[in-house]
């Protein structure tokens, strides 16, 4: 069994983790320090602003925290992109191919890069804060690879469900809303409409996600 699962990861091209094991430390130190970050912006933001469609703006210093935050994940799925594309490492490893973290990192900083430049963001403050916990998953998922106790290992696959089964919840009620809110505008919030489709990719990546969560559990019945 385990010569198949050797296998069968030999044939998908998992990248090595980085040769330099400071590099992966550095990777992890970064994530943590997101994932700090985007606890404090998850636990100061106003909540009862996502579940409105007349008034669903989080106001300016909300905005702003949301906004660094998403630059610094976007700073650091950038380095990993780099790491990937370049000498082809992955902190993260085992288990990412260079395809799979391209797919989950580069879309993702197209997206919020169109959302603030484009004057989109103030409709997804509330998804952008829900993902902004989910750098504690990535970098559990490195101190796994750097040596962590197995019970990170369950700790993570816990953390990641609850965490893209929240964020899959909130995206979906805001593009929703969206929705309502842009029939109500009229033709003229059509390039916004075409602007905020651009979600329907992450909503369907993040139902895939907890479809292998789900998967696992039932074939495993354990985390």
């Amino acid at each position: 069994m385990a010569n198949a699962s050797k296998k069968e990861r030999s044939e998908r091209a998992e990248m090595p983790p980085p040769p330099y094991v400071w590099i992966s430390w550095a990777v992890l130190f970064l994530y943590i320090v997101v994932a700090i970050e985007g606890a404090i912006v998850f636990y100061n933001y106003p909540w009862l602003t996502a579940i409105s469609i007349e008034n669903y703006s989080a106001g300016p210093v909300a905005f702003a925290s949301v906004q660094s935050g998403q630059i610094h994940l976007c700073g650091v799925y950038l380095i990993e992109t780099l790491l990937a594309l370049g000498p082809g490492w992955c902190a993260m490893s085992p288990g990412w191919t260079q395809f799979e973290l391209f797919v989950h990192h580069v879309p993702y900083v197209a997206a919020v890069a169109l959302a603030f430049f484009g004057g989109h963001a103030e409709r997804w403050t509330a998804p952008m804060t829900m993902v902004l916990l989910t750098p504690l998953n990535e970098g559990m998922f490195i101190a796994q690879s750097l040596g962590a106790p197995d019970w990170i290992a369950k700790l993570r696959r816990a953390f990641g469900f609850a965490a893209i089964c929240l964020l899959w919840f909130c995206e979906t009620w805001t593009f929703l809303r969206n929705l309502i809110v842009h029939y109500h505008i009229g033709w003229s919030a059509v390039p916004s409409l075409l602007a905020d489709a651009v979600s329907l990719g992450g909503i369907y990546y993040h139902l895939l996600l907890l479809r292998l969560y789900v998967r696992r559990w039932m074939k495993t019945r354990s985390l």
